[in-house]
């Protein structure tokens, strides 16, 4: 009798772990798999481009706009990332002529645009610490600014036929010219911004389909990326030469001040 008592508790207390066991193991899978699904939405890796899901554009997209970055690896189109093969040129070369020249010719005003909205210090940088117009679409200097860069460009593509010895010097040089709005508050890294700016509005042109979109944005990657490199080098190599000749300046002053005074 006393066996008979204990056998049923027994067996309904086995049944109850084994229960309590399963839910746990179910709760466990759950959050894992949770886990993993919001993982995988914030983060879409295509090739070499990481895309950022829309929680993320909250803060991410001011600074990166898009958000679209060039990573360290195999260059989807032949050889390493920071080179232009020939098919990025070729894809380049056709988007240029075919979707920004006829499609989208306001291309670098709306990446300036979004650029100045992602990092409004730039506003003040352009103008030179002076006042500007509130209404940006009619600013006569951004707009003498954009055309500019559409001509660079378009040098850059068929004239220079992005040979990449010919574009780095180019790029220095541009660079240095650059240089001149350090003391406006112009930093290296507005250069990234405006990188991920026009990436942001290239990656919304008109496309046949998601693999044509994502050539074009990566050739356009890499080719930016080297004007973005080399620019900043000019651009560093430039404000030491300005600091130096301030500097030489300063001490040239200090000497002809003490001469003075012993006099």
């Amino acid at each position: 009798m006393g066996n008979a008592c204990l056998n049923p508790s027994s067996s309904q207390q086995q049944s109850m772990l084994r229960e309590i066991i399963a839910c746990k193991t179910m709760k466990s899978n759950e959050r894992e798999s949770k886990k993993n699904s919001i993982k995988t939405l914030h983060e879409v890796k295509v090739n070499t481009l990481v895309v950022p899901s829309k929680d993320q554009k909250g803060e991410g997209e001011r600074a990166n706009c898009s958000g679209t970055n060039a990573t360290e690896g195999q260059n989807a189109n032949g050889g390493t990332i920071g080179e232009l093969t020939f098919k990025d040129k070729e894809i380049i070369s056709r988007c240029w002529r075919k979707q920004i020249v006829v499609g989208q010719p306001d291309l670098f005003h709306k990446t300036m645009l979004r650029c100045i909205e992602a990092s409004p210090k730039l506003n003040e940088i352009i103008a030179c610490g002076r006042y500007c117009y509130r209404d940006l679409t009619k600013w006569p200097k951004l707009n003498r600014i954009c055309q500019a860069q559409f001509k660079f460009y378009e040098r850059l593509i068929y004239e220079l036929n992005m040979d990449e010895r010919r574009l780095r010097e180019e790029c220095i040089r541009l660079g240095q010219t650059h240089a001149e709005y350090a003391q406006f508050g112009l930093k290296p890294h507005f250069l990234d911004i405006y990188k991920q700016s026009l990436l942001a509005i290239v990656s919304k042109l008109a496309f046949v389909d998601d693999n044509e979109r994502e050539e074009t944005v990566q050739a356009f990657a890499r080719l930016l990326q080297l004007v973005v490199d080399q620019m900043i080098a000019g651009y560093g190599q430039k404000v030491a030469e300005l600091r130096r000749d301030q500097k030489v300046e300063r001490d040239s002053t200090e000497m002809e001040t003490e001469r003075t005074e012993k006099t």
